[in-house]
């Protein structure tokens, strides 16, 4: 077990144990985390890219945008010149450094085969996505948020489906400023729909693909 997983996993313990976390705990977590990713990712990151990064024979500037269960995304940018900021420094790049930029997506990555969800509703609504949670939120969104949030369907220690912004875990927003939570594997996911059709009494179909 890494780091990382050691740190997500305490974390995810002290929710289902209802836990409030305080403020200055939330902010120690977060720099913990910084840290490691610091230390730890991006170093192995760095490693696994050379042999790759190295074929190429000019300048340049691989910006990377991480959201979890989303495209990682990658982007190239061409410059003249360009001083890379200190570790951790957030401060803003000027547009003057940026002559073009171009960007690429890449499937995520991940340990095992990514899996979909597919919904079929009694009307013959198919909801399939290209990613598993935006087929769970699309389904919450037309069963109701509303309904489900009734049901207080609790994972990682929060109602799936809320109008609580979590610290920690991944929401999405969808229509009335409902925030769905998306922190769970594919199978689980499948695993809260089934529930809210058992006990909403809506006969829809969840399918993994």
């Amino acid at each position: 077990m890494t780091q990382l997983e050691k740190l997500y996993n305490a974390i995810e313990s002290l929710k289902e144990l209802g836990v409030a976390l305080p403020q200055e705990l939330i902010e120690n977590t977060n720099m913990v985390e910084e840290e490691i990713i610091q230390n730890e990712v991006i170093p192995a990151l760095s490693e696994a890219i050379e042999p790759i990064i190295s074929q190429i024979q000019r300048e340049l500037i691989l910006v990377v945008e991480y959201v979890p269960d989303e495209p990682l995304q990658v982007r190239m940018t061409r410059k003249k010149s360009f001083k890379i900021p200190e570790p951790m420094d957030a401060t803003p790049i000027s547009t003057n450094a940026v002559n073009i930029e171009r960007k690429f997506t890449i499937a995520p990555h991940s340990k095992s085969k990514k899996t979909n969800l597919v919904v079929t509703f009694p009307d013959g609504t198919r909801i399939e996505n290209q990613f598993a949670y935006q087929t769970f939120c699309q389904a919450i969104e037309k069963i109701g948020p509303e309904r489900v949030t009734s049901l207080n369907i609790r994972q990682c220690g929060i109602n799936i489906v809320s109008k609580e912004k979590d610290d920690f875990y991944n929401q999405h927003t969808i229509s009335g400023g409902w925030l769905v939570l998306t922190h769970s594997s594919t199978s689980l996911k499948k695993e809260h729909l089934e529930e809210i059709s058992r006990r909403l009494k809506i006969p829809i179909k969840v399918e993994i693909v």
